[in-house]
């Protein structure tokens, strides 16, 4: 479900901001940004409660960062990362994007620009959304599913079919 809450906002993000540089799932939010925002999309952390005997439900975060570069002045890259961040609140607060999860919640705006950043001309904020999901029991052979990755090979360039695959199965 982590994955797909990440990808759905992605999804969003790149659909109804064109002129975005680039929207990604990252840690980093040092990318290049020159009048141009880049946002990074991040899942993680949270808490468990129970939900009913045998479901939990997990609270996780979400953090949306926006880097903007403006080499002119403090005050040009706050007037030009504002809109931005207005608009990502004003897409993603309240959504569920179809899936089955509590609507994004805001939580905190913070200025999170290092020194380093500040110095290149960057300011890099962070919106912080929750969410949760139930998390449901599943069966032995499902789980050993999720702990099983997929690899194809594309071994002809330019060509959609699978030349070979390979699975493998993560120990416990």
């Amino acid at each position: 479900m982590l994955t797909d809450i990440e990808d759905k906002i992605v999804a969003r993000l790149q659909e109804k901001l064109p002129d975005v540089n680039r929207v990604s799932i990252d840690a980093a939010h040092s990318a290049l940004a020159l009048n141009v925002p880049t946002v990074d999309v991040i899942v993680g952390g949270g808490t468990f409660t129970h939900a009913t005997i045998s479901q939990y439900k997990m609270k996780t975060q979400v953090l949306v960062i926006v880097t903007f570069q403006n080499l002119r002045s403090v005050e040009d890259r706050r007037k030009g990362v504002y809109p931005i961040l207005e608009a990502i609140f004003l897409l993603l607060a309240g959504n569920k994007f179809g899936l089955k999860i509590d609507a994004l919640a805001p939580k905190r705006l913070d200025n999170i620009t290092e020194e380093a950043e500040a110095k290149a001309g960057k300011i890099v904020f962070q919106i912080e959304f929750e969410t949760g999901f139930v998390i449901t029991p599943t069966s032995d052979d499902e789980i050993v599913d999720l702990l099983t990755i997929g690899l194809n090979y594309y071994l002809k360039p330019g060509d959609d079919v699978v030349d070979a695959g390979d699975a493998v199965t993560l120990d416990q």
